[in-house]
């Protein structure tokens, strides 16, 4: 291969070569030199020059001192891969257009040089403007079903004072979800999906009623687990009251829980990241209803007896 040259190339010296076969379909515009396809389109493209190894042009004949016999003319995979007998490997297109350049001899037309035609891939479609990124993410952000927490306590009701009491939601409570909105641009398809996630880091913020707020992470936020010790539990999302909710209203503590997620957004266009992506969600907070729990204390009763 030798270069990428414009049709230009090869169009002018069909013009130049008195006795030249012009291709069905060339046409010169201002843009440069395109070639006609099926549908009647025109396209722009590319043309690479190949040349021959070993193949020359002939001296100019003392009859003929206006150059060698030599012209050009449009032909097909099929008849390239006969004149070059199957020497050179080119990968056939329907869609690419040869022109050969063919000198005479006395003993033989040979091949001397030859013009490989690659359309040009369409234009890419102008990316979608943040505005409109923007508005399929809020819509997709709309569509979050992020689920709304149910507090869940060990003890479930009575908790004792001096004793750890467990906080955790259901398996359901935080797994995340997801939703994607599609839309066409100029035929091509843009696609925005929503993501949220329980927050790694500070998932639960939980008020213990008391005075005390516990910050649980994510992989804390696990169900009690009834067949183990209670001071040998997975979770590390635990509080233990120093007093009795004896002078609370209706002898109970309030726990109240805030769960917080992450919002990832993928805005995708064309096959690939949008260009113009839109900007960060925030982060969604969740709230629980009070859970009322009464904290006890266990006092136990001894006898001394006096010696003697």
């Amino acid at each position: 291969m030798r270069g990428s040259l414009l049709l230009a190339t090869a169009a002018v010296c069909l013009l130049a070569m008195s006795g030249s076969e012009t291709a069905v379909g060339w046409q010169m515009s201002d843009e440069g030199t395109s070639v006609e396809i099926d549908n009647g389109e025109v396209q722009i493209g590319v043309w690479i020059e190949v040349e021959i190894a070993g193949a020359s042009e002939p001296d100019a004949a003392p009859t003929n001192p206006s150059g060698p016999p030599c012209y050009f003319q449009q032909g097909t995979y099929t008849e390239l891969k006969a004149w070059l007998e199957n020497d050179f490997v080119i990968a056939p297109d329907p869609d690419e257009v040869y022109i050969f350049k063919l000198c005479r001899t006395e003993e033989r037309v040979e091949l001397i040089t030859f013009w490989v035609y690659q359309p040009s891939p369409p234009p890419e479609p102008p990316p979608p403007t943040m505005k409109e990124t923007t508005r399929l993410r809020n819509e997709a952000w709309g569509r979050l079903a992020i689920p709304e927490p149910t507090t869940m306590t060990a003890p479930a009701e009575i908790a004792i004072v001096q004793l750890p009491t467990y906080v955790w939601v259901s398996a359901a409570d935080r797994t995340p979800v997801s939703e994607t909105v599609t839309t066409t641009l100029d035929g091509h398809e843009l696609s925005l999906t929503a993501t949220a996630s329980p927050r790694r880091l500070g998932f639960l913020r939980v008020d213990m009623g008391d005075g005390n707020t516990l910050w649980c992470d994510a992989d804390e936020v696990v169900a009690f687990n009834h067949s183990r010790d209670p001071l040998d539990q997975p979770s590390n999302c635990f509080h233990y009251y120093r007093y009795s909710s004896v002078d609370q209203p209706d002898l109970r503590y309030r726990v109240a829980l805030a769960a917080y997620w992450d919002v990832s957004v993928v805005c995708v266009f064309n096959g690939g990241p949008c260009t113009n992506p839109p900007p960060a969600v925030p982060t969604q907070v969740r709230t629980a209803p009070p859970r009322p729990i009464a904290v006890a204390e266990i006092q136990a009763l001894g006898r001394f007896d006096e010696a003697g």
